[in-house]
């Protein structure tokens, strides 16, 4: 299967502008994650007044870095994508169905 046949020029552009950017994601989790901690431990064992509100904004910290993790893996994926000449997916085996081999994915 032909990338340039299956998707537009907008979604192509959008791959590559995801995966130019995995360095940021990964930044941006790893700095999410660090500031969660540091707001932890700042409340928990130094000042000793953590409070739901404080304890909420701590999880929402923490799901923001796992969704910048999320998106650095895709964004590797897409490069991946990008750089090679051909993907291959191996053949998928449904219990019903028996082998199904799928067509190779060709990029630019």
């Amino acid at each position: 299967m032909d990338l340039d046949k299956v998707l537009t020029p907008e979604e192509q552009k959008f791959l590559i502008r995801a995966a130019k950017r995995k360095r940021l994601f990964l930044l941006s989790s790893i700095v999410s994650v660090v500031v969660a901690l540091t707001f932890l431990i700042y409340h928990v064992l130094i000042a000793k007044d953590l409070n739901g509100l404080r304890f909420g904004v701590i999880v929402i910290l923490l799901l923001s870095g796992r969704t910048y993790l999320r998106l650095h893996k895709c964004a590797v994926i897409f490069s991946k994508m990008r750089d090679a000449p051909v993907l291959t997916v191996g053949a998928i085996t449904d219990r019903n169905k028996g082998p199904n081999p799928r067509p190779a994915l060709k990029s630019n």
